[in-house]
């Protein structure tokens, strides 16, 4: 197998971040919780790097179960929640909108 394989692990990372840290962000909507942007981010950007290396790791699974399908299920995942995140904004606000306005 091709070295360059493992560069499929790269937008796993990034969708799996971008859908925790919109999940996480969604929790702290509906809990009522005031977090801001830096501690969801840090948790999201852990709890990915968990997911993506602990299964190859632990030899749970191999570089070539990572495909483009499991891909797309994750990227829905994550517009999902961004169009949910989004529509709640407005209502249900936390100081991690105010923070992530001027980006």
């Amino acid at each position: 197998m091709s070295s360059l394989h493992w560069l499929i692990l790269i937008p796993y990372y990034f969708f799996t971040a971008l859908s925790l840290y919109l999940a996480f962000a969604l929790v702290c909507r509906f809990a009522r919780l005031s977090a801001s942007a830096n501690p969801i981010a840090i948790a999201a950007v852990v709890g990915a790097l968990v997911a993506t290396a602990a299964p190859l790791v632990l030899d749970w699974t191999e570089i070539s179960q990572y495909s483009w399908q499991p891909l797309v299920g994750l990227f829905a995942v994550s517009m999902t929640l961004a169009a949910i995140d989004t529509a709640l904004m407005g209502t249900l606000g936390i100081p991690a909108d105010a923070e992530l306005e001027d980006v």
